[in-house]
């Protein structure tokens, strides 16, 4: 039983706390003290493995890439305003995954799962004029939201402005 509960404690605690390691999770709950009692942690090598495994396996599902963040504010009323600017943004672009995120102390509206700041940039083209002020972040992007997004593909117009250069024809005499 007494493995089962500290099997139970590791691996929340490692499915809670992303980067954190299994030496820094029994610290910390080593640390814990309730009224004068301490919490002892007996480790079974058994345990240390499962929760290696979680975590090898949660990285393995993230990848780095870029979101746009279209909007970023930390005012009285920011947390209603990203959400309205999530609503809006969803139907003008349904094709596209919105994300709401607070970072301290900001409410961030980003979108899309983008794996190359290229792909990003193409994007923040798209939306630059309904949202001037966007710009490009470095975020994780899990698998998942890679393989059910409502990607769309990317379509390059037939000629880009100024590309296009007419050559004059040079006839022999």
């Amino acid at each position: 039983m007494k493995r089962f509960l500290v099997l139970m404690i590791a691996l929340m605690g490692a499915t809670t706390a992303m980067a954190q390691s299994i030496d820094a999770l029994v610290l910390s709950l080593e640390e814990r003290a309730v009224a004068g009692n301490k919490i002892s942690v007996v480790e079974d090598s058994e345990t240390r493995a499962a929760v290696s495994i979680v975590e090898a396996q949660r990285r393995a599902k993230e990848v780095s890439g870029f979101r746009i963040v279209i909007f970023s504010n930390n005012g009285q009323y920011a947390g209603d305003n990203a959400e309205e600017v999530l609503t809006k943004f969803r139907e003008s672009f349904p094709h596209i995954n919105a994300y709401l995120v607070y970072e301290s102390p900001y409410f961030k509206v980003s979108v899309g799962d983008c794996l190359s700041m290229e792909e990003a940039q193409i994007l923040m083209a798209e939306l630059l004029p309904q949202y001037p002020k966007a710009y490009p972040k470095r975020e994780i992007i899990s698998y998942e939201h890679l393989t059910t997004s409502h990607r769309a593909p990317i379509s390059m117009p037939d000629s880009l402005p100024g590309a296009s250069v007419d050559v004059p024809r040079i006839e022999q005499m």
